[in-house]
């Protein structure tokens, strides 16, 4: 019995969970060359907490994520839209917000 069929959405997972930026950058190309499509935004918000220390690279990610949800999400609402920009705003001083935007992508 063999490991199975490669699957880089998996490789990614682990490298988030481990809090590895650059190895997760890498594996979320890989998933992009594999699937043809960008990943998923519940996982690309995991790359969030991860770019928390660098404020500028933090601001484009986040402001990129925000536009990917506004343009993902079946009839976003305004009152949405400024609850999750808030959340990303905070997010860097309170970790605790990822689970305010994960919740909310439910």
């Amino acid at each position: 019995m063999g490991l199975g069929p490669y699957r880089p959405i998996k490789d990614l997972e682990r490298t988030l969970d481990r809090g590895d930026l650059h190895m997760a950058v890498a594996a979320a190309k890989d998933c992009r060359r594999e699937y043809g499509r960008p990943i998923d935004l519940d996982i690309a918000v995991r790359f969030l907490p991860l770019l928390a220390a660098d404020p500028a690279g933090y601001n484009s990610w986040a402001c990129r994520w925000l536009t990917r949800w506004l343009t993902e999400t079946p009839a976003p609402t305004i009152e949405q839209a400024a609850e999750l920009a808030g959340c990303l705003e905070s997010l860097p001083s309170e970790p605790d917000t990822l689970g305010v935007i994960l919740a909310m992508l439910r």
